[in-house]
């Protein structure tokens, strides 16, 4: 098992689409986000890819954009060898590295091989669900209607995604710009990426973004301030945004839930959402003696 550093974006979807084009529901994590760092490349500060290869043949992708935790795509073969092999890999090359995030077993099964090699405990920061959708099931009719977000609403989106963050995010490692850069990049973006709002009168009460991946399209955040939530703005904006990526060419929708709110789970499943797995953000503790 040969663990292998990969330049940029392009070349990491290009030698890992054995890997994660096996399953682009489960893995449609790290295929957005190398697919984001190839169309929008200021996204992100900075990137690092890793591709495991056993026998010359791709096995297992990684990447990681600081100061996030390292993003594993699900193994193929013997997983329990890949993903040994990027924490042995990962301890050398990413020795202060925060955590992983990845679908179970293969999260757990990383953080025990970092713990053994590094004597760092870990914990779990947050638990998803990992969902995708080939067709779309139209809710009950909310008030309203959606529009595409432009410029003029970027305060906006600012205040809701900074909402956003600290309300289902507040595990994750931060970095300050990234908000920002990530605004900037899907605004106007055209077919790359954007973000739609769901309004009644012309005031927007929720909002939702959505990417386009290989096989695909990754729709997300979506946010409802909590005084408009209850009214079934977010199930139509998601099955709006959903409806239109597949008219356009989407083989499926993906997205991610915290499977701590039972309510969003709920919601998306009645759109047509199905899981396909879940997801863990572990972080790794300095002092904690004991894992959750």
């Amino acid at each position: 098992m040969e663990v292998v550093t990969v330049a940029d974006a392009a070349t990491f979807l290009t030698r890992g689409a054995p890997v994660m084009g096996h399953d682009p529901a489960a893995n449609n994590l790290p295929l957005g986000i190398a697919q984001q760092l190839v169309d929008q490349p200021g996204t992100y500060a900075s990137a690092h890819f890793w591709i495991a290869e056993r026998d010359g043949e791709a096995v297992g992708a990684a990447l990681r954009t600081p100061p996030y935790p390292v993003i594993l795509a699900d193994p193929i073969g013997d997983g329990d060898d890949v993903v040994d092999a990027f924490a042995a890999a990962l301890v050398l090359a990413e020795p202060s590295l925060p955590g992983v995030t990845a679908n179970e077993p293969w999260a757990s099964r990383f953080a025990d091989a970092w713990t053994a090699a590094t004597g760092r405990s870990w914990r779990l920061g947050v638990g998803q669900g990992v969902y995708a959708l080939v067709e779309v099931c139209t809710p009950q009719q909310a008030s309203g209607s959606a529009r595409a977000a432009t410029i003029d609403d970027r305060e906006l989106l600012r205040e809701w995604m900074d909402a956003f963050a600290a309300e289902a995010l507040q595990a994750m490692p931060r970095d300050e710009g990234a908000m920002e850069r990530g605004i900037d990049a899907r605004i106007g973006a055209g077919a790359a990426g954007g973000f739609t709002l769901w309004q009644i009168d012309g005031r927007p009460v929720s909002l939702t973004g959505w990417m386009p991946i290989p096989a695909g399209a990754r729709i997300g955040p979506v946010y409802t301030p909590p005084e408009e939530r209850g009214r079934g703005y977010a199930s139509n904006l998601v099955a709006h945004v959903s409806a239109d990526r597949l008219e356009g060419g989407a083989a499926a929708c993906f997205l991610y839930t915290d499977l701590g709110n039972p309510t969003s789970n709920a919601i998306y499943r009645r759109i047509g959402y199905e899981q396909v797995a879940e997801s863990s953000m572990i972080l790794f503790d300095e002092a904690a003696t004991e894992r959750n």
